[in-house]
């Protein structure tokens, strides 16, 4: 079983780095090792990420199609010269945003294969 926050490090920072080493590859035309430098990653990380085989949770880009959006922004903004600890405050603050929604929610059930009744996110109804 896993905790909602885990939720977030093992599914949700992973997507959110392979569309951003991606973003930064294909939009910016960056070298893998200047998106590593950039993300605080290895080379080796970046290359998975761009070849798709680590990283990438269909079912959560599907569940949040916002993380497209938030990716482009940021992606923009590192390629800028953001700070590493505004990126990591951004990628927080969007995590902990999306961790507070009943979509979450139910994608945390799913994979925890928690049974449907469970209150443990929200006691009472959280936004949609």
């Amino acid at each position: 079983m896993l905790q909602p926050t885990e939720v977030i490090a093992v599914k949700l920072l992973p997507t959110i780095r392979a569309r951003l080493a991606q973003t930064l590859l294909e939009a910016y035309g960056m070298k893998q090792i200047q998106v590593a430098r950039a993300l605080g990653l290895t080379q080796a990380a970046v290359s998975h990420y761009n070849t798709k085989s680590r990283g990438l949770d269909q079912d959560l880009l599907k569940r949040f199609p916002e993380i497209d959006g938030f990716v482009v922004l940021l992606a923009e903004k590192i390629h800028d010269g953001l700070p590493r600890t505004q990126q990591i405050a951004l990628i927080n603050q969007f995590s902990f945003h999306l961790l507070n929604t009943q979509r979450f929610c139910e994608f945390h059930k799913k994979i925890s294969h928690i049974d449907p009744g469970c209150a443990v996110c929200f006691p009472t109804p959280p936004p949609p």
